[in-house]
């Protein structure tokens, strides 16, 4: 694992209480992940799982991957596949967002000041925002 990489797992660790990391594959996942309320989706909190790309930071993570399952109004949300085709390494079946950091990918030598993998699961609430 990188500095970096290890650097900012323990920024997201500050954040959110836990997390948990696998180094074959790059992958991170988050337990109970915050779903903005009043809206109808069928979990106030899911897990959610994301895989760290090769060429990271150069290249941002794509997708954020959630527990089967997952209906927004009664139905399965746009832009999202069940089965994910790649499937983390995590117990269970995992269906997968399409999703994209949006706000311009700027890293930075210091992680607190450019982009950085806290970002990224910081805008996965935007996605459940947007409702279906």
């Amino acid at each position: 694992m990188s500095d970096r990489v290890r650097e900012e797992l323990e920024l997201l660790r500050r954040n959110y209480s836990e997390v948990e990391y696998i180094e074959s594959g790059q992958w991170v996942k988050i337990k109970d992940y915050p779903i903005p309320s009043g809206l109808p989706w069928n979990r106030q909190t899911t897990d959610v799982c994301f895989q760290i790309p090769v060429g990271y930071p150069g290249t941002p993570p794509y997708g954020f991957y959630v527990p089967a399952g997952i209906l927004y109004d009664g139905s399965p949300p746009n832009n999202y596949q069940e089965p994910a085709q790649n499937s983390p390494p995590f117990q269970g079946a995992w269906g997968i967002f399409s999703w994209s950091h949006d706000s311009g990918w700027l890293p930075k030598a210091d992680i607190r000041t450019g982009s950085n993998l806290l970002n990224v699961v910081r805008t996965f609430k935007d996605r459940f925002s947007e409702g279906r």
